[in-house]
C-alpha cells in the first residue's frame, strides 16, 4: 500500500535503514555457496595436484603434470581466489537484482510494512550488501564503482567513492564528485511501520563529507558540500557552492577561496609566532 509522503510526520532521522529477516541469512549463504562452488570447480585441478603431492594419492585422475612449485604458488593462488570469489558474487548478485526488479519494478513513494515494495526493498538491500562489502575490502579502488553501476546506481566520470554505503537504486552521483569515509547515502529510510523510497541526486563537483547521512529525496546542487558529521532531511535541497553543516544540515557557510585560506593561515602563523616570542 502506498502512502502520501505529506501524511508522514518525520520528527527525526534514523541511520537504521535496514532490518534483518530469515531472507537476510539465506541470500548471504546462497552468495557464499555459489562463490565457493565456482572456486572449487576452477581450482579442482590445483587442489588435486596439491593433494597428490601431500599424500601420493589423487581425488580424481591427474591430467596435468604435477610439480612441487605448486606449493610455492599457494599464497598467490589464495590471493587470486579472493578476487575471483568477489567477482563471482558480484556477477551472481547483479543477476539476482535484475530478477527482483523484473518481479517487482522499483518505485518511489511511502509504503507500509509488509507491502510488496517494502519486502522487495529489503531483498534488494541484502542482495547488494555482501558484494558491496567485498569490493570495498579489495585493494581495487575502481571495483566498488563497477559494482554500484551493475546494481543500478548512476555514477558519473571521475567520481571518488571512499568507504561507506550507497543504496543500489534511486541514487545519481554526477561527475567529479567525492564521497568521503563512513558515509551513508540512502534512497530508502525505514520509519516505524513505513519505508520511504525517494531518489537522491548529487550534482557535479560535490563533496559528501565524512560520517554523514544523505537521506532519501536529497538534492545536492553543483558544487554543494555536506560537512562532516552532518545529515540531510528527507527531500532537502542543498544549494550549490556552499558548505552545509548541522544535524540536520540547516546552516550554510561560504566556501573560502584559495587566497582567503592562504591569508587566514598566514595570520594564524603570525599570531603563533608573536605568542611564542612573548613566552620566550
Amino acid at each position: 500500500m502506498t502512502v502520501d509522503l505529506q501524511e508522514v510526520n518525520i520528527d527525526h532521522i534514523s541511520t537504521s535503514g535496514v532490518f534483518k529477516t530469515p531472507y537476510t541469512i539465506l541470500i548471504i549463504l546462497v552468495q557464499v555457496f555459489v562463490g565457493n562452488l565456482a572456486l572449487i570447480i576452477v581450482n579442482s585441478w590445483y587442489i588435486n595436484s596439491l593433494y597428490y603431492l601431500l599424500t601420493g594419492k589423487t581425488i580424481f585422475p591427474i591430467l596435468i603434470p604435477v610439480n612441487w612449485i605448486y606449493w610455492l604458488l599457494l599464497p598467490l593462488a589464495i590471493y587470486g581466489n579472493l578476487f575471483l570469489f568477489t567477482f563471482i558474487v558480484v556477477l551472481f548478485s547483479s543477476l539476482i537484482l535484475k530478477l527482483l526488479n523484473l518481479i517487482s519494478p522499483p518505485q518511489e513513494g511511502v509504503f507500509k510494512k509488509g507491502s510488496k515494495n517494502w519486502i522487495y526493498m529489503h531483498r534488494r538491500f541484502w542482495t547488494a550488501y555482501l558484494p558491496i562489502w567485498l569490493t570495498r575490502s579489495l585493494p581495487l579502488p575502481w571495483m566498488d564503482i563497477v559494482t554500484y553501476k551493475l546494481f543500478g546506481t548512476f555514477i558519473g566520470k571521475n567520481v571518488v567513492s571512499y568507504e561507506g554505503y550507497i543504496d543500489p537504486l534511486f541514487v545519481k552521483i554526477e561527475d567529479f564528485t567525492m564521497t568521503s569515509f563512513n558515509v551513508c547515502i540512502f534512497s530508502h529510510l525505514i520509519y516505524h511501520d513505513k519505508v520511504i523510497i525517494k531518489k537522491v541526486e548529487i550534482g557535479k563537483a560535490c563533496i559528501v563529507g565524512p560520517h554523514t547521512l544523505v537521506s532519501p529525496g536529497t538534492i545536492m546542487n553543483e558544487g554543494a558540500i555536506l560537512g562532516a558529521n552532518s545529515y540531510t532531511m528527507i527531500g532537502q535541497e542543498l544549494k550549490g557552492n556552499l558548505i552545509h553543516v548541522g544535524t540536520p544540515a540547516l546552516k550554510q557557510l561560504p566556501i573560502p577561496s584559495v587566497e582567503e585560506s592562504r591569508t587566514k593561515m598566514m595570520s594564524i602563523n603570525k599570531n603563533e609566532k608573536k605568542t611564542n616570542e612573548v613566552n620566550q
